[in-house]
């Protein structure tokens, strides 16, 4: 964990966080599926400038939907129960979180 560079957040215009992070679950299954990966490790983006203008902050997004966080949400506005977000990466896989330095690091093991 301590050998990961900083991170420097890219935006994609016209696509959200879920959008993104959907396609990067897909991407990290397909490379699993081809590969036989054991593992991944990566960094979620954290801070001002990346959570700017967002309702839910981008860390909070990748914990709900790595299933590590599993709380009930509602509608700001009505009061009203969301639905539980069903975690992108299924199957054998399972998601630690560490945060250090403010940094929020992720682990996908099988």
């Amino acid at each position: 964990m301590g050998g990961l560079a900083d991170f420097r957040h890219i935006k994609f215009k016209g696509l959200g966080s879920a959008v993104v992070l959907q396609s990067v679950s897909l991407a990290l299954i397909a490379h699993y599926e081809k590969l036989k990966i054991g593992g991944f490790v990566f960094q979620a983006a954290s801070g001002e400038i990346v959570d700017k203008g967002r309702r839910v902050t981008l860390e909070e997004t990748y914990d709900i939907m790595l299933g590590l966080k599993n709380v009930p949400r509602y509608n700001p506005r009505t009061g009203l129960p969301k639905r539980i977000p069903r975690p992108l990466i299924q199957g054998n896989f399972h998601a630690y979180k560490t945060v250090t330095e403010g940094r929020a690091c992720y682990v996908l093991l099988q």
